[in-house]
């Protein structure tokens, strides 16, 4: 639990779907995934971490927040975004909940990285040295990591085109 005034906030995984209502969502994220297996993350303050951040005003969609987020993070533009994961937070109080949620995708282009003051840099590491290097909740992101991983996974026939019957 996260240390919030008046007491600690509680977090609580709701599974893939159904997405929040927008107005109710926070922050969110993706699991971006290379065709040779690598997670693409940026270099933060804090470490590595998936690209990801706040909803800005005049956003319309999560999945809008996410493709915004990884451009200035790591420079990726990405495919298809499946649900992974709903967080939700009672931060604010139990009144008054709000959601972070989490995307996978396959990135389709690695663009000419350009340091920003979102992030300074960007790495392409295995799952396994992401999650081992990984500063901040370490089960949380192994539970994000893992269940994007088995979506992606899902998400192909056995010869490795895309299943698109959604």
């Amino acid at each position: 639990m996260r240390e919030r005034r008046g007491g600690a906030t509680r977090l609580t995984f709701l599974g893939p779907a159904p997405d929040p209502p927008f107005e109710r969502v926070t922050s969110a994220a993706v699991v971006a995934l290379t065709g040779d297996g690598r997670l693409v993350v940026a270099e933060l303050d804090r470490g590595l971490d998936i690209p990801g951040g706040h909803v800005q005003r005049g956003e319309t969609s999560i999945d809008q927040t996410v493709r915004r987020e990884t451009w200035e993070e790591v420079r990726a533009r990405l495919g298809a975004l499946l649900p992974v994961e709903v967080v939700e937070s009672d931060y604010f109080g139990a009144d008054d909940l709000s959601y972070m949620v989490i995307r996978a995708a396959r990135v389709t282009e690695l663009a000419l990285w350009e340091p920003t003051h979102e992030s300074a840099g960007r790495r392409l590491v295995t799952p396994e040295e992401f999650l081992a290097g990984y500063r901040g909740r370490p089960a949380f992101m192994r539970h994000l990591v893992t269940r994007a991983l088995a979506i992606l996974a899902a998400d192909r026939y056995p010869d490795g085109d895309e299943c698109h019957n959604r």
